[in-house]
């Protein structure tokens, strides 16, 4: 007797006396071809395509428990083939019955593998910066911490905002001259931390021309405002390279542009202040080549408008509008007095960065009087001196309530509309026409009491608790009717005194603007008490500090100092007129900066 059987298409043909021993044999060792479950593998894709972390495998009765840094997900054992763990190189290989493979993402050791490659300086431009090539397990971010030389008072701290495995991370802060030691710590993608890594870098002294003397006279970090001080260093004169740079706390240099070898940078001569963009750039004005440029942080420029091809020369100060729009102090190449002789100094632009247009142009001849003027003593440098030419000497535009604000070096501070008209001034009365007489702010004290002394109207003579600014730069709009402005004190009380200081000193002045009864208060100010040490006849500024409320003093020019000339930054609280940080800079040429801005030494956005 014979009997077939069909097992898997094959067809088996047996005698009958072992049909039962078959049919047992059969039972014991026959196993069904397991499949793996599709949404299975699915499901765990789409946790490592979060950039979770496998942190932990647990073995059940009948499944392992695979436990991510958010989820959890059971696979039946019957699945799995094979798990192989590599927490030296951060991941799992699982592979499953159909002998497919999932390599998972997990929490290892070290984290030096990573590290692909490092570059020092990688524009040529930058020596205190570098850029290192990571390699991460997952998606996660990686958080930078150049650390201090004296301990956690010099650390630079930063979380990258980029979640891609593969990375370029940008590393600023480095100390020159040091083998620095930087921390990177891997994190997921809110920025809880995972694991780091420690790499070295050596740096080169820094050399160039006019290089700054420092000398820290205070420094009490716990108080400060956090951050890292721009400084906007000329270079030996305008005519030099500028060279932008920054200081810590502790009186190093931790991040600078040495573009004298850049191509399109080589001769930038930058006015007034870096300013940084929402998108981490800093825009500036170029007074050599007279146009607005833009560069990174590495000193690679990355746009430029040509202020002379639309009939302008650059001046002083660029600044960004609500609208995104860049307002710019100029001359105007074809503006003439009635003589024919040029004006300088005296217009404004609003420029569209987008297209390169001229959106509106500001006159101020059409709202101040450019008769208002005095003739050179003959003592005053002429760079310094007005001139019917250079009559007005704009060196600010900002935004200020619904309106505009500019700081106008020999007229004082005005306010006008987008339409151009005038709406008040911030000035002594003294050589102001009749005309102009309806605009002119009535003076009061910081106790609010009003001033009738004709002697301080004029500008002849101040009184406790009010003076007016004098050759003033670098407002602050703390409101929409209060203001912040370096007052420098130039030819203060109308008696020259460019080449006098002793006697003389500079102010951080702040204003209260009342447009309903044409009055400005002075609130508060710090400088007198200091007399000519903080003396700068021309360019500093002034910065509010909105974390702590301090303020930024920064007289730039022609400061005394201990070891020659210079400039000074010092953060006060205005409430207690505590010093919590004092820094002399000395430069051969008597300049130490335009202006000074505390800052985050990396833009938020990178």
């Amino acid at each position: 007797m014979e009997i077939t059987i069909p097992y898997a298409g094959i067809s088996l043909k047996l005698a009958g006396l072992f049909l039962g021993l078959l049919i047992l044999s059969f039972s014991c060792t026959q196993k069904e071809e397991i499949t793996v479950d599709t949404s299975t593998k699915n499901t765990l894709e789409g946790i490592i395509n979060q950039g979770q972390l496998l942190k932990k495998t647990t073995s059940q009765e009948d499944a392992y428990l695979f436990q991510f840094e958010v989820s959890d997900i059971e696979i039946p054992k019957a699945e799995i083939k094979n798990i192989q763990k590599h927490p030296d190189q951060w991941k799992t290989i699982l592979t499953f019955t159909d002998n497919t493979q999932i390599s998972i993402p997990t929490l290892g050791t070290s984290l030096d593998f990573i590290v692909k490659d490092i570059t020092l300086n990688p524009s040529g431009y930058n020596p205190l910066a570098a850029t290192v090539e990571v390699a991460l397990p997952t998606y996660g971010r990686v958080q930078i911490t150049v650390h201090g030389k004296n301990g956690s008072a010099g650390s630079i701290t930063h979380l990258c905002h980029t979640t891609t495995p593969h990375q370029n991370i940008p590393i600023f802060g480095l100390y020159p001259n040091y083998n620095n030691t930087i921390d990177l710590t891997f994190t997921d993608q809110a920025g809880a931390p995972r694991g780091s890594t420690q790499i070295k870098i050596q740096t080169q002294p820094l050399t160039f021309d006019a290089k700054p003397q420092f000398n820290l006279i205070q420094s009490i970090p716990q108080k400060m405002e956090p951050g890292i001080n721009l400084i906007n260093y000329p270079g030996i004169s305008k005519l030099d390279v500028s060279v932008p740079y920054m200081l810590d706390n502790q009186g190093n240099i931790r991040w600078i542009l040495l573009l004298s070898s850049s191509p399109e940078l080589g001769q930038v001569s930058i006015s007034s202040a870096l300013k940084r963009t929402k998108e981490g750039l800093f825009i500036a004005g170029d007074q050599d080549q007279q146009r607005i440029i833009e560069f990174d942080m590495f000193g690679d420029l990355k746009h430029q408008w040509n202020l002379k091809q639309l009939g302008y020369s650059y001046h002083h100060d660029v600044t960004i509008s609500s609208k995104k729009n860049f307002l710019i102090t100029v001359t105007k190449n074809s503006a003439r007095l009635s003589n024919g002789r040029p004006r300088v100094m005296d217009h404004i632009i609003e420029l569209d960065p987008t297209s390169g247009s001229i959106i509106k142009e500001w006159d101020l001849a059409d709202m101040v009087d450019t008769s208002r003027y005095l003739k050179p003593d003959g003592i005053t440098p002429p760079q310094f001196a007005q001139s019917p030419t250079n009559w007005a000497h704009n060196n600010s535009i900002i935004e200020f309530g619904s309106g505009l604000l500019a700081t106008i070096r020999y007229q004082g501070i005005i306010g006008f509309s987008h339409a151009g008209s005038l709406k008040w001034i911030i000035s002594p009365h003294k050589y102001w026409n009749q005309s102009y007489q309806p605009y002119l702010l009535q003076p009061i004290t910081e106790s609010g009491k009003t001033i009738t002394d004709s002697a301080v109207i004029s500008g002849e003579a101040a009184i406790p608790g009010f003076d007016w600014p004098w050759g003033p730069h670098t407002p602050i709009a703390l409101s929409n009717n209060r203001i912040l402005v370096f007052d420098n004190g130039y030819n203060r009380h109308w008696v020259n005194n460019a080449l006098t200081p002793n006697n003389n000193y500079s102010r951080a002045v702040e204003y209260k603007i009342n447009t309903d009864d044409m009055t400005v208060q002075q609130l508060w100010s710090y400088g007198k008490q200091r007399g000519s040490t903080c003396f700068s006849v021309a360019l500093s500024g002034v910065q509010y500090l909105p974390e702590t409320g301090h303020i930024l003093f920064c007289p730039g020019m022609g400061v005394p100092t201990a070891q020659g000339r210079g400039g000074r930054i010092i953060e006060i609280d205005p409430l207690s007129r505590e010093t919590v940080f004092e820094m002399e800079i000395t430069t051969p040429s008597n300049t130490a900066f335009h202006r000074v801005t505390r800052m985050s030494l990396y833009p938020p956005n990178l």
